[in-house]
């Protein structure tokens, strides 16, 4: 009798814990960002008015290809060791992107990793924007 109850006991045990392990590996959505096309993110910019839009290439990219209004350059590598430039809400929206969508991606970790849950990216980077017809500038 004492055995079949402690059989029961780590059955029992085992179906209330196995929930919890198997939940343990998932992520919500805040802790992933969201990849957007040219027009999506477009619209995001438009939408999201408090919205923190960040360059993540270089500044030789930023000079030679243009960048997009309002646009803050802050390389993708050097992301943690300046994060006192980005927003001190966590829950900003931030849109960001590079060239080609590579490098954003790296930094939409980053960002994630510093707390950061609203992190959108341009999936094509700048190049993808600008084969979709939308204007950079250049300059400062």
């Amino acid at each position: 009798m004492k055995r079949s109850f402690g059989r029961l006991k780590i059955t029992t045990l085992i179906l209330l814990v196995l929930p919890l392990v198997s939940l343990a590996g998932c992520t919500s959505e805040s802790e992933n960002w969201i990849r957007l096309d040219a027009d999506e993110f477009a619209t995001a910019i438009d939408d999201e008015a408090g919205a923190f839009l960040l360059d993540t290439r270089t500044q030789d990219e930023w000079e030679a290809d243009g960048h997009l209004e309002n646009a803050t350059l802050i390389p993708h590598d050097k992301l943690s060791e300046r994060s006192s430039e980005l927003p001190d809400d966590k829950s900003t929206t931030i849109l960001l992107y590079c060239r080609s969508g590579n490098r954003s991606q790296a930094a939409a970790e980053t960002l994630l990793d510093l707390g950061y849950t609203d992190v959108r990216d341009l999936e094509s980077g700048i190049v993808g924007w600008k084969d979709a017809g939308y204007s950079v500038i250049y300059g400062a």
